[in-house]
């Protein structure tokens, strides 16, 4: 065995410290490193199992404020959109990346914890949707930005993907993020191209990785709609086609919590001070507002034609509705304002085939709309 580990740092192992950042342990905190000419008993973990035995039992003190205060800063609806995704079975991320073992996971630089690199959301949000949204590559572009770096005319994103954070469950005490898992290699000779062909008589060799478990904090910013479409997308996405290493072996597929998602948001509420909930309710209000005015002119600037064909295929359906009957004397404001006499005329024609008009001669709005079709006419 080489001993990679001072002695020194021995006493900060997981089991007589909780301040150890994993990420760090699992980079640095190897005791030693196994060689061939080793061999261990047979009831002995190799030393890579057993870090990795170390890892999984870690805890990190400061993670759940660290959360706690990322949840807070992005639960702005006016900017962000959160939503909770529970893993159906394992996670696997980061597998490849930098590490001193052969098998990596990714984990914050601060506090050690997993999370899911937002660039790797992005990728797999986009791959969905250009999958299932074939002939949406124009809508798509000015969600993600332009696909090709090298293009002439290249398009910024409109909405950024955060990095997906763990969720330290507060109902459950014992909540771990890390779990050990195995990957079996059944012919090792042959992948290192010591053997020619692989051969059935081969010994597997169980090598033992870091998996995740538990459920995650998905953050999108950007405008309104734009981030509420990127969030049904990520739903969609991370339910068929997961993310990470191993999806084809069920690795990785997650669905959305709403109970927890309701739990986060609920705590989240409670931490805000008065001042900042008043001031996201003034603005989710003002922005209410003005996409009810945007609303309104789109319907206004609708050509004649396109108002007439509306109120005889919708006027009989909603004509009890105070909203509905709204918008309609807005569209006989503006064809008053507006339009050519033959139109007027052809909106009049419409207005007495869906009964505009009541037929009742007591109701109040008899001689009322009685005087807006005369007001159409020009009379």
């Amino acid at each position: 065995m080489i001993e990679l580990r001072r002695t020194a740092i021995d006493r900060l192992s997981p089991q007589k410290s909780e301040s150890i950042n994993p990420s760090l342990w699992l980079q640095k905190g190897l005791k030693r490193k196994e060689e061939d000419k080793d061999k261990l008993p047979k009831d002995e973990d190799k030393p890579k199992t057993k870090h990795l035995k170390e890892l999984v039992d870690f805890k990190c003190e400061l993670y759940p404020k660290a959360f706690n205060r990322w949840v807070d800063l992005t639960s702005d609806e006016n900017r962000f959109s959160q939503s909770v995704m529970t893993l159906e079975n394992r996670l696997l991320i980061g597998l490849t990346g930098n590490g001193a073992l052969e098998t990596g996971c990714s984990l914050s630089h601060n506090y050690g914890m997993p999370y899911i690199p937002g660039s790797s959301v992005k990728g797999v949000v986009r791959a969905w949707a250009t999958k299932y949204l074939p002939n949406s590559n124009a809508a798509l572009e000015a969600l993600f930005g332009t696909y090709d770096s090298e293009q002439t005319n290249r398009v910024a994103a409109s909405v950024t993907f955060h990095d997906a954070w763990w969720i330290p469950d507060p109902e459950k005490k014992e909540h771990k993020s890390f779990v050990l898992d195995v990957v079996t290699t059944h012919h090792q000779g042959y992948y290192n191209g010591k053997e020619d062909l692989p051969s059935d008589k081969d010994s597997p060799i169980p090598n033992h990785m870091l998996a995740v478990q538990g459920s995650f904090l998905f953050a999108i910013e950007g405008d309104p709609k734009s981030i509420k479409l990127c969030q049904e997308l990520l739903q969609k996405a991370l339910a068929g086609n997961g993310i990470g290493a191993k999806t084809a072996a069920g690795y990785g597929y997650m669905k959305r919590d709403t109970k927890l998602e309701s739990t986060l948001k609920i705590e989240a509420e409670k931490r805000l001070p008065p001042e900042i909930r008043e001031k996201r309710q003034a603005e989710a209000q003002r922005r209410t507002e003005q996409e009810r005015e945007a609303t309104a002119k789109a319907e206004l600037a609708k050509p004649p034609a396109q108002i007439i064909g509306e109120l005889k295929s919708d006027y009989l359906k909603n004509r009890d509705h105070a909203e509905y009957q709204l918008k309609v004397e807005n569209w006989i404001n503006t064809a008053i304002e507006n339009w050519t006499i033959e139109d007027r005329e052809l909106l009049v024609s419409c207005l007495k085939e869906v009964s505009y008009v009541p037929n009742n001669k007591k109701n109040p709005n008899h001689q009322i709309r009685k005087q807006r079709l005369q007001q159409l006419r020009g009379e």
